[in-house]
């Protein structure tokens, strides 16, 4: 209905344009550009005379194939539709009749030379009869049928880069032998509407690759099999309309390419092929939360520490980088608006370096379980080596203090070995062990401070072992006793340091 409504007044106004600027007196000034055709117009003033729609074919010469010939002649208006005119014998101003046919090709101010020129086409309006076509109905034809693809080999139907000819792609499969619509069927391919021509073509994303993707490069890779064209271009394929799919980040990691091994991942290097930001807004999602190794174990039957994580030379667990993460988080990857990013980076645009930015947590989301009893040959100093601004003579971070002097080497030494991760380390365990230790009763944890109990009278170090006579004896480090009052009495007998009897209690106890 809208492509009826848009001819009759495309019609009202040509039939306005022609009474005021054609078909005036003989004193206007003519056109000094032709008019053009309009198929719906012109069909309109036939349809409304009650008369059939012209076929293509009774104006568009075609071979017997259907591939066109030329463009139409005279002879497809002057004869059977129109009265013969010979604008060669003007003598005069062209009639009404001459201005209306012959003016849609010629400029009337041309129609008294003997040959006038023709400025028609190439078109002044915009073409009546845009291409529709579904990739999903033709897929089985093939890609390089119609396309012509820089590194493949040549001999097929697509014309040459820069040289399109009209059903040059087409006339091969539609030539009336086969299964296919003739192309004298123009309709099949061609409707009628009014408007910009609207033809196929590809939707981009915001992060589009651009001028950094080469087709060429890409298919001359081996095998060939690897490069066919939907092996990335799937989804058009399976496109009915003209709006076509562009590959998603995940078409990248098929048929063995950007996986890792072939090619770089989609996961890294994301500059090598989104080299710019978008040209409009962009969004950019900030998310800055921590990963989660808790939220992850009781969501996940992860199998061991490895499946994330491998050590260094040292023996320190490191990231297995982003194919750690990759596995369960695919759709992130590849995605304009990624919302788990922020675990590790403080920003996610892929058009700039990406490094591992956001600072670790404060405190550790492990903690260990230490059989003290089988290390009680190892003092105390050897492990116990860190002070923080909340916690005192603390190991240091990693494993440090187990991979020195061939201790739990990651393949040799006593066990467990710095690989088995769940042999020592526990979520949760750390902060559980220390919120008790703060809400057991007279606890000492807040105020008490070792570096000044670290020396006696005489200026000799207090061994460890003074005060924590019941860590040697310990097989786990949860169950580790704080030490008790007695512990303390020797030093505190009023003389040495203040006395444990009294009303000082909150001197170590707090309030």
């Amino acid at each position: 209905m809208r492509a009826v409504a848009v001819a009759a007044l495309t019609a009202v106004a040509l039939a306005l344009a022609l009474a005021s600027g054609l078909a005036g007196p003989a004193t206007a000034q003519p056109r000094t550009t032709a008019l053009g055709f309009d198929h719906l117009v012109h069909d309109g003033r036939i349809t409304v005379l009650g008369k059939p729609s012209l076929a293509c074919n009774a104006c568009h010469a075609t071979t017997a194939s259907g591939a066109l010939v030329g463009r139409p002649g005279h002879g497809a208006c002057i004869g059977a539709c129109h009265a013969p005119m010979a604008p060669a014998a003007l003598s005069g101003p062209a009639s009404e009749a001459q201005l209306q046919v012959c003016g849609t090709c010629h400029a009337p101010a041309d129609l008294a030379n003997p040959r006038p020129a023709v400025a028609f086409p190439p078109y002044t309006i915009e073409p009546d009869f845009p291409l529709t076509i579904s990739h999903a109905t033709h897929a089985a034809a093939g890609c390089e049928a119609c396309h012509a693809v820089s590194g493949k080999p040549a001999g097929t139907r697509a014309p040459a880069p820069g040289k399109p000819r009209p059903h040059a792609r087409c006339i091969g499969c539609h030539d009336g032998k086969g299964a296919a619509d003739a192309m004298t069927s123009c309709t099949s391919c061609h409707v009628a509407a009014y408007g910009a021509n609207a033809l196929p073509r590809l939707v981009r994303g915001p992060l589009a690759v651009g001028a950094a993707f080469a087709h060429g490069k890409h298919a001359a890779r081996k095998p060939a099999a690897a490069v066919a064209c939907t092996t990335c271009h799937r989804a058009i394929a399976a496109a009915d309309g003209l709006e076509l799919p562009a590959p998603s980040a995940a078409d990248c990691t098929t048929a063995g390419c950007h996986d890792g091994a072939a090619a770089f991942p989609i996961t890294e290097r994301c500059t090598s092929c989104h080299t710019s930001a978008p040209a409009g807004p962009h969004v950019v999602a900030r998310p800055d939360a921590r990963f989660s190794h808790a939220t992850h174990s009781g969501r996940l039957a992860i199998d061991g520490c490895v499946t994330c994580h491998t050590l260094d030379g040292r023996g320190d667990p490191r990231s297995s980088g982003h194919q750690a993460c990759a596995g369960c988080h695919a759709s992130d990857f590849g995605s304009p608006t990624p919302i788990r990013c922020g675990a590790c980076h403080a920003g996610s645009e892929p058009w700039r370096k990406l490094v591992a930015d956001q600072l670790p947590p404060p405190r550790s989301e492990f903690g260990a379980r230490m059989n003290h009893a089988a290390h009680a040959d190892v003092a105390c100093t050897r492990c116990h080596t860190l002070d923080t601004a909340t916690r005192e003579l603390r190991p240091p971070r990693g494993h440090a203090a187990c991979a020195g002097s061939g201790c739990h080497a990651a393949t040799t030494g006593p066990p467990p070995k710095l690989d088995a991760c769940a042999t020592c380390h526990a979520v949760g365990l750390e902060a559980t062990r220390t919120r008790a230790r703060l809400e057991a009763p007279w606890s000492v944890r807040s105020r008490f401070r070792h570096a000044a109990h670290a020396i006696d009278d005489t200026g000799a170090p207090v061994p460890c072992v003074v005060c924590h006579d019941a860590v040697v004896r310990s097989t786990d480090a949860a169950s580790i006793a704080a030490p008790a009052k007695p512990t303390c009495t020797p030093c505190h007998e009023g003389k040495r340091a203040f006395k444990m009897t009294g009303h000082g209690c909150a001197r170590c106890h707090g309030t």
